[in-house]
């Protein structure tokens, strides 16, 4: 606790509690945003300004005064107390501009990058009256304070009214950002800057080339600070543009993906500046929503286009014919992960933060995979799964991160797919550096992100989305985003769906802990037989399939574009209820039910059939999945995998149970995870393994 801060916090609510308007602080002595708010609030009642905020905005600074040795009252106590609370020795709460007043204020001014002269003008006053450190803090950097502490010097009267003062913490970040744009519109005689990169400032940026030996002092100073906070490091401050600068320039045009000449012209300004760049920059790569016809992917490539990202699955997800389309005119493709439309449950939202958890990443993750299979992409392909939203700090540590876990978690378990991530530079950074994504696909366009304002490129960046057009073609309109590629990943150029089936059906049986025979044949019945438990499987095209068990009693859940349809739930109830209690206790400890609900995750459109039933050997359950895939001529067809567990009848029945839970991985826990406690508890009145079936059932609800 600091005495002064409480001091003063104690001096503002005694004060002004009875004036209307007064935002009151916590008596804890300890500065923050409360206690900030509440000094801006009582300067604004000083200054006469009839409804508070707490914000030290246009007509607080048109309203305020500039104070100085002759200046008096509670104004001057108000100033004594925002600088107790930024760190300054002042004197006590006097309401005299004292000495103690005056080296407190000139403390502050140099910190900040200003001359110490005893007086606080209005920019002061707001730069005092915020938590922005003016002191370098841990972690910082003292190159980068010197940068804010120039800034601040030379350019912040274009932008503390909008900005406040540079913050001089030697930490690059937002604001930092901004002002050096701020620097920059004036440096090239843009009468008011406005931090908005426009058509004006790239104009100008475009007018205003250096290189080596320029002799345009100030952008290269300024040049020298962006090349500096990007990671680049042009050697002194000194404006002068030598061969150190023209190295760093190269440097940081050649990760951008500019041409990496050491001339600093609009694209290379608008890189440094903004996250978009440059959008008049032709692009070597797109993406869209709009489906892609062998038309379009002809002029396309025509006019450079290397690349296109398509969904792979949602609202505008691409078609075999359309990736086929892409790839046989020398395209290649990009498959791009974000659920919508019939994808998503109800109240679901991919641009919230509390979509994102580690159990909704393992969904994702294995609807990805068996989507990806099933148009035949090779493995090793990159996916990007998107975070399409501006996720703050906090949210990426707890949701983005545990999410994309769980993403690389399925992706490695069942594939030789790649993790991507579509999403800000921040974000996409810290998934990375995490080491759950490999490449990202960077979502520069927004570039009032938080996420992407004063945030390097990530160092992995394969694809950077910076502006949304439409390409003609006679009469024909295409929606798309300009992307940049940087080469680092090919995509996909070819497809084989030779493997196809195979990948598909092997999926299926891994929910079940079995693989396919080494020497497997399709329509072919293969068996694991044990003294306990004996496990039948096939795999076939429906159109040769002819079935190993056919139980009396089965209920079919139809999935369509990853959704059950619901009247599948009744159905499911009904037919459990109809089960003697020794077979539903039987296959429900065996969690047979849990693997089924499991297996549900793969299958985009077609059928789960589970059926129960007595036969000579001893009680069965039979499992039937029925899914769709593409041939290689692009023709879909219908693959049936079958498994039949038939627990024996002279086996004790409590081993067979163990020896199948130990065959099956455990999806209980995984059931309770993913669809979360509170959905699990619900259905407490029912009996655990009528919470089997049920999980069947609400498996294809959540978890495809």
């Amino acid at each position: 606790m600091d005495q002064k801060v409480l001091m003063t916090q104690v001096w503002l609510n005694n004060t002004y509690s009875r004036r209307s308007g007064y935002i009151h602080c916590d008596e804890d002595g300890a500065t923050g945003n409360g206690t900030v708010a509440s000094l801006i609030s009582a300067l604004q009642l000083e200054i006469g300004i009839s409804s508070p905020t707490g914000e030290f905005g246009p007509a607080t600074a048109a309203a305020c005064p500039t104070l100085n040795s002759s200046s008096t009252g509670n104004i001057v106590k108000i100033l004594q107390g925002a600088l107790w609370c930024k760190g300054f020795s002042s004197a006590d709460l006097t309401g005299k501009f004292d000495i103690d007043t005056i080296s407190g204020v000139n403390m502050f001014e140099m910190a900040a990058g200003f001359s110490g002269n005893s007086t606080v003008t209005p920019k002061i006053f707001k730069g005092l009256l915020s938590t922005d450190a003016v002191v370098l803090i841990s972690g910082g950097d003292s190159r980068i304070r010197q940068i804010q502490q120039a800034l601040n010097r030379s350019y912040s009267d274009y932008f503390w009214k909008d900005l406040n003062i540079c913050p001089c913490d030697g930490v690059y970040g937002r604001n930092t950002c901004n002002a050096l744009l701020y620097a920059f519109q004036a440096a090239v005689g843009i009468d008011e800057p406005n931090g908005v990169f426009g058509p004006g400032t790239a104009a100008q940026a475009g007018e205003h080339n250096v290189a080596l030996g320029s002799g345009q002092t100030e952008l290269v100073y300024l040049l020298q600070y962006l090349l500096y906070v990007n990671g680049y490091n042009p050697g002194s401050f000194d404006g002068g543009f030598g061969s150190g600068v023209e190295s760093a320039v190269m440097q940081f045009q050649n990760a951008y993906a500019l041409d990496a000449d050491g001339y600093v012209g609009l694209s290379t300004w608008a890189a440094l500046l903004v996250s978009k760049g440059n959008v008049n920059r032709s692009p070597n790569a797109i993406d869209c929503t709009d489906t892609i016809t062998q038309t379009w992917a002809t002029k396309l490539k025509s006019m450079g286009i290397n690349y296109v990202g398509r969904y792979l699955t949602g609202y505008w997800p691409i078609s075999f014919s359309e990736l086929k389309a892409i790839l046989d005119a020398g395209l290649n493709y990009i498959p791009i992960f974000e659920r919508s439309g019939n994808d998503l449950s109800p109240g679901m939202d991919v641009t919230d933060a509390s979509y994102f958890n580690y159990y909704q990443g393992k969904q994702d993750g294995e609807y990805a995979v068996s989507t990806a299979d099933r148009f035949g992409l090779p493995r090793g392909t990159v996916i990007y799964f998107a975070v399409d939203f501006d996720a703050y700090d906090s949210e990426v540590s707890d949701n983005i991160l545990p999410y994309f876990n769980g993403v690389k978690n399925a992706v490695n378990a069942s594939s030789d797919y790649r993790v991507g991530i579509y999403g800000p530079r921040n974000v996409c950074t810290r998934v990375a550096n995490a080491g759950y994504s490999e490449k990202s696909y960077v979502a520069d366009m927004s570039t009032g992100f938080s996420g992407n304002i004063g945030q390097r490129i990530p160092s992995n960046w394969a694809f950077d989305q910076y502006y949304e057009t439409t390409f003609t073609n006679g009469s024909e309109r295409l929606g798309v985003d300009k992307v940049m590629a940087s080469g680092r990943d090919g995509g996909v150029s070819s497809i084989s769906t030779i493997d196809t089936a195979r990948n598909l059906s092997n999926r299926i049986l891994m929910q079940y802990g079995v693989s396919l025979n080494a020497n497997f044949e399709f329509n072919q019945t293969y068996t694991i037989d044990t003294s306990a438990y004996k496990i039948d499987y096939k795999v076939a095209l429906s159109s040769e399939f002819s079935p190993i068990a056919n139980p009396a009693q089965t209920v079919t859940m139809n999935v369509n574009n990853g959704h059950y349809e619901e009247t599948s739930l009744s159905s499911a109830s009904l037919i459990y209820d109809s089960l003697s209690s020794e077979v539903q206790t039987t296959f429900g400890k065996a969690d047979l039910f849990n693997a089924s609900y499991s297996l549900a995750s793969t299958i985009n459109n077609g059928t789960v059939t589970t059926g129960i039933a007595i036969s000579n050997e001893g009680m069965q359950f039979d499992a039937k999945v029925e899914q769709a895939f593409y041939n290689a001529n692009g023709i879909s067809q219908t693959l049936i995998t079958e498994m039949v567990f038939t627990i024996k009848r002279n086996s004790n029945t409590q081993e067979s149970i163990e020896a199948i839970r130990v065959q099956i991985p455990n999806f209980a826990s995984q059931a309770k995870g993913i669809l979360g406690a509170s959905a699990f508890e619900s259905i407490s009145s029912v009996t655990v393994t009528a919470i089997g079936i049920l999980a069947l059932v609400w498996g294809i609800v959540s978890y495809i």
